[in-house]
């Protein structure tokens, strides 16, 4: 005995038709002017989504209002956007913590590579296979 479920499907015509008559929905995109006027007042890409989302019940993550914001910038212009907001997003954070009395500095500043620590480095560090090479010429 064999289902045939096709039949419980409904006919293509009136899914194409209900289709037509539906509402286009509103795109990221079609809100670029509010997004580039909050990106003047230096609002970053998350609080963009949010003050959408709170004002207007525009549902966007910071992701989507980046590549709304981006998506007619070169790749270089957009990185740049990208690290702006990064910034952005940093300094909120540190002026958050230092407020709220969480900040704590480190005060220890990473060691930056030399040329000579690199050499260094290389010449005691004996790689995996050598040494396993070593200690079966040395168990012959």
């Amino acid at each position: 005995m064999t289902d045939d479920y096709t039949n419980n499907l409904p006919d293509p015509e009136i899914v194409a038709r209900a289709a037509a008559e539906a509402a286009a929905p509103r795109v990221l995109e079609d809100y670029s002017d509010a997004i580039q006027i909050l990106r003047e007042k230096k609002f970053t890409f998350r609080e963009i989504a949010e003050w959408l989302g709170k004002n207007f019940g525009i549902q966007a993550d910071h992701n989507s209002v980046w590549r709304a914001y981006t998506k007619y910038m070169d790749d270089y212009t957009a990185h740049l956007e990208a690290e702006e907001d990064e910034e952005l997003e940093r300094d909120e954070a540190i002026a958050e913590a230092q407020a709220n009395g969480t900040f704590i500095m480190s005060s220890q500043a990473p060691v930056p590579a030399t040329e000579a620590t690199v050499a260094e480095k290389a010449q005691t560090e004996i790689p995996k296979a050598a040494s396993q090479k070593a200690k079966r010429r040395k168990n012959k």
